[in-house]
């Protein structure tokens, strides 16, 4: 699809904050994230009695209000990589349906867009429908940046972090990179430098 960029990243490297930089600018924009939180509200009841087996320390699954507690099924699949596959067999073909359903009535306004996938190389569903955009920065910052913002202990960070494809391999994989290792200033600047860019048909 010749209007698509993917934007992706590890975790807490930045990719949102370059989409929201985008949206601001007037760019369209796909979630994935955004659309696996509606499944798991759609599909809720049927999830939690999949993981029950696995939540071993008895916590509540499901919200008050029938919702699946996003925090609690995290917790378990980043612990269980079992529980991992299962959550992704059960979740990844509905999101990716999703995807592709929007791609293509975004197709049609002939205007750059962009799909923010995290998990882009590491789902190999998305390959060669699109320019990827990857925001950099390095484990170190990652790691502080995602314990900051999820108020996690470091192993916690770390399994999450290491779960994914190491940073560097995506570097290799990546046609477009975007360095965040510095201020937001100075990575609010290369994101509009690139997006001005892709604008005028530059990329």
């Amino acid at each position: 699809m010749k209007n698509a960029f993917f934007v992706t990243a590890s975790i807490a490297c930045g990719k949102s904050t370059f989409i929201q930089i985008a949206n601001s600018m007037g760019f369209k924009s796909i979630s994935a994230d955004e659309i696996a939180h509606e499944i798991l509200d759609q599909y809720s009841l049927e999830l939690a009695q999949i993981f029950s087996k696995f939540n071993t320390k008895n916590q509540k699954l499901l919200k008050e209000d029938k919702k699946i507690d996003r925090k609690i099924l995290g917790s378990i699949i980043f612990n269980d990589q079992e529980a991992k596959k299962i959550l992704e067999d059960f979740t990844h073909p509905k999101i990716r349906m999703q995807i592709l359903e929007q791609m293509q009535i975004l197709e049609k306004e002939n205007k750059p867009y962009f799909v923010e996938i995290p998990l882009f190389f590491e789902s190999k569903a998305y390959e060669n429908l699109g320019k990827v955009i990857l925001i950099y920065s390095p484990k170190e910052l990652s790691l502080q940046r995602l314990i900051k913002r999820d108020n996690l202990s470091l192993e916690a960070a770390k399994k999450r972090l290491y779960s994914q494809i190491d940073i560097e391999e995506k570097v290799k994989k990546a046609d477009l990179v975007i360095k965040n290792t510095g201020s937001y200033a100075d990575f609010e600047k290369k994101c509009i430098q690139m997006l001005q860019k892709i604008s005028k048909g530059a990329i």
